[in-house]
């Protein structure tokens, strides 16, 4: 069997973790890897020596071959990209303004991304549209969007 593409090892300094997650399932299914002990045995040989010592005492005092594929890269998921605390979240989103350099549709982008981790639920749109209103940071913009008497984001 060819094997098709390959999978360096894991470096936090080049790539996030979700990044290497998705190649590495790309790889997996361009290689038909189904079975997942060779998922998670081609995990633990090709991640590198500093990700699989980290892998290690993140399961111990079980041994990473103790875990499943699925359960390894949750673990790892869950300590590269912790949950952020929906107040920080917030904080983040309502500090967030439109930076001189940035057009206002990098902004609304920007805040799409920053609302990813709010938990806004159904008030999302509500939200983004004061957010926007209040951070465009150009007096003749915010005017126009202030006389506006149902403003919103379509």
């Amino acid at each position: 069997m060819a094997i098709h593409g390959g999978i360096a090892e894991f470096d936090s300094a080049i790539e996030d973790w979700q990044a290497y997650a998705e190649r590495l399932s790309q790889y997996f299914i361009a290689n038909d890897v189904v079975d997942a002990v060779k998922q998670r045995a081609i995990l633990l040989s090709g991640c590198g020596a500093k990700t699989y010592k980290l892998v290690k005492s993140l399961v111990s005092p079980q041994k990473p071959t103790d875990k499943t594929y699925a359960e390894l890269v949750e673990t790892l998921n869950n300590h590269y990209n912790p949950a952020p605390a929906i107040t920080v979240s917030r904080f983040k989103f309502n500090s967030r303004v439109r930076q001189s350099s940035e057009n206002v549709a990098m902004f609304i982008s920007e805040l799409r991304q920053l609302a990813t981790k709010c938990d806004f639920g159904n008030s999302l749109e509500e939200m983004l549209r004061d957010r926007i209103v209040i951070g465009v940071n150009d007096p003749n913009i915010q005017r126009r969007l202030l006389a506006e008497t149902n403003l919103t984001l379509k």
